[in-house]
């Protein structure tokens, strides 16, 4: 989103804080239907946590906390980003895959001549 203009976004939510969200909603919908068809029901109920998590603040400053905590478990949690990386990392070392919810190993298929006989 290069064309941003956050005076003109700050200077909406002072003047008309009813517009500002009417467009705030707009562009967010915007931006999730532009997303691959795959990702959109992902986005759109991610979205819907969010504005649940404002509706339960009672100010800005609250709301800021709440989803900074919600990023910060989506990053730091069991099964979050960080763990998915070095998921990643452990593929790459290794001549089999952990899966991680079921325990099992996946074997890598072998290349080669060996795989022609």
């Amino acid at each position: 989103m290069s064309d941003f203009d956050f005076e003109k976004w700050a200077k909406l939510a002072r003047n008309d804080p009813v517009e500002f969200e009417k467009e705030r909603k707009r562009v967010i919908e915007e931006t999730i239907m532009r997303c691959p068809p795959h990702s959109r029901q992902r986005l759109i109920r991610l979205q819907w946590r969010i504005d649940m998590e404002r509706k339960r603040c009672k100010n800005p400053l609250q709301s800021c906390i709440r989803l900074f905590d919600m990023m910060m478990d989506f990053v730091h949690s069991e099964g979050g980003f960080l763990s998915a990386l070095e998921t990643l990392k452990r593929i790459g070392t290794s001549d089999t895959v952990p899966c991680m919810k079921s325990g099992t190993k996946v074997i890598p298929f072998r290349t080669g001549k060996a795989c022609m006989k």
